[in-house]
């Protein structure tokens, strides 16, 4: 019985310790996945850095498009600061000539995300980060409207 309590034990230990962290930073290619679903893929100027009035990255936003079924998503991620503590983050996105939407969480720990169908037609993207307990934020994006496919 002791051996096999010792086994379990070092079991769970070696579990525990080959875990990711949670406040390990998600990839970019794990961000769209999660937040947008499969067949999505970030598109040329997709990548822009979330970053506070004095310039600290707190992570970045990604525009991305699944050609499949003419969706964009945009992907809000954390990659520093307060990545795995939950705070608001919100992705915004707008379509040229038929105004935008966007999706907040209060208590996201690492992405939100929101789509939209855009086939054919131009976006603009932003996404935010608000500091846990603090009225601090992060901004990035592009409002002129591109990627117009």
């Amino acid at each position: 019985m002791r051996n096999v309590l010792g086994l379990l034990s070092a079991s769970l230990l070696l579990s525990v310790v080959l875990q990711p962290s949670a406040a390990s930073a998600h990839t970019r290619t794990e961000a769209v996945t999660y937040g947008c679903g499969s067949g999505y893929s970030i598109v040329t100027d997709g990548v822009r850095n979330v970053v506070t009035s004095g310039g600290t990255k707190w992570g970045e936003v990604l525009l991305t498009y699944n050609a499949g079924n003419g969706y964009n998503c945009v992907v809000t991620n954390k990659t520093a600061g307060s990545h795995g503590t939950p705070s608001e983050i919100c992705a915004f996105i707008e379509v040229q000539g038929a105004g935008g939407t966007h999706s907040c969480d209060p208590d996201a720990s690492h992405w939100e995300s929101v789509k939209v169908k855009a086939a054919g037609k131009c976006v603009a993207y932003l996404g935010v980060i608000l500091a846990p307990n603090s009225t601090q934020q992060a901004t990035g994006g592009r409002s002129e409207f591109k990627n117009c496919g």
